[in-house]
């Protein structure tokens, strides 16, 4: 009985010896980097810096996380060799809207995406000192709008351009340096228009100083149930054009990789410690992370180069 059991344990070992590289599961091999191409302390800072030990706890090995603001941080990850060994966060839709006015090194469809901690549900107020004074009344505005935009151009002003698209009305971009100083133009009417997260305005809007308009969502925001939403005016299609706290790796990862670590992060997802970040920092419950994800990413290109020409003119 001892001699068979020793046999059919070899002959498992031999077994496992003789499969593919394939059909092994991924195992890192050394320190995981998470590269933010944001300042410390920033939201995606904070985010990536409450995930980083949840990941390290389902990969086995230590996961750090190195601020890199700017392109040079998205161009630290699409450098990196696909070996899983270095990921990132980003925001794919403002990076694809930034593209369309200003060369960037580095393609960003072409990153490997993961998928999302969150889809930020956009506030699209009017300044209270301004001359918008409901969503009809930028109806065929001959006068071009002024949009906040800050970075480039923010996904709220690429938002505020495809609006003018379909409203017919000019644009305008007004840059800031931020969000902190977008919401300062808009209650001082340096702005007419600007798009942020709907915590932002909160005080601003019952101050009146702003005037909600419209929630940037398919359906509409809890916080703001009496706002409408892109569904109301018949322009659902345009949601995929939002704020996304996105999970990137480099081109190329190979399949096996890449599903690794996805698994991971929706492990990661399930944890406590990610449900009180989100509830402190009163994100969206809407992560998600899959092989087909980055076709939401294709959907929202499309769209932001349909209006290329309104971007590129209002910048």
């Amino acid at each position: 009985m001892r001699a068979m059991r020793f046999l059919g344990a070899m002959l498992a070992a031999m077994v496992a010896l003789a499969m593919p590289a394939s059909a092994q599961p991924w195992q890192p091999t050394r320190p995981i980097e998470i590269v933010v191409p944001f300042t410390a302390g920033s939201l995606a800072d904070r985010n990536m810096r409450v995930v980083a030990p949840l990941l390290s706890a389902e990969l086995g090995v230590p996961v750090a996380v190195q601020n890199i603001p700017g392109a040079n941080g998205y161009n630290r990850i699409y450098r990196a060799a696909p070996d899983g060994q270095t990921i990132g966060y980003g925001d794919p839709v403002a990076q694809m809207a930034l593209a369309i006015v200003q060369p960037q090194p580095f393609e960003v469809l072409r990153f490997t995406w993961l998928g999302h901690f969150s889809a930020g549900v956009q506030t699209m107020v009017a300044s209270a000192r301004g001359r918008v004074a409901s969503l009809e009344a930028l109806r065929g505005l001959r006068q071009p709008v002024r949009c906040g935009t800050f970075g480039g151009i923010s996904t709220g002003a690429a938002q505020c351009a495809l609006l003018g698209a379909q409203f017919g009305f000019p644009v305008a971009f007004v840059s800031v340096q931020g969000p902190p100083e977008l919401v300062l133009a808009a209650v001082r009417g340096d702005v007419d228009l600007a798009s942020l997260g709907p915590t932002l305005w909160r005080d601003h809007i019952a101050a009146n100083a702003v005037r909600p308009l419209l929630s940037w969502s398919g359906q509409r925001d809890a916080r703001l149930p009496e706002l409408p939403a892109l569904n109301d005016i018949a322009l659902a299609n345009l949601a995929d054009v939002t704020v996304i706290r996105g999970v990137a790796a480099p081109p190329a990862l190979p399949p096996a990789i890449r599903d690794r670590l996805i698994a991971a992060l929706n492990a990661a997802m399930a944890k406590p410690e990610w449900e009180a970040f989100v509830a402190q920092a009163q994100l969206e419950r809407d992560w998600t992370f899959s092989a087909t994800y980055p076709e939401s990413l294709a959907r929202a290109q499309a769209l932001l180069q349909q209006n290329a020409a309104t971007l590129r003119g209002a910048f």
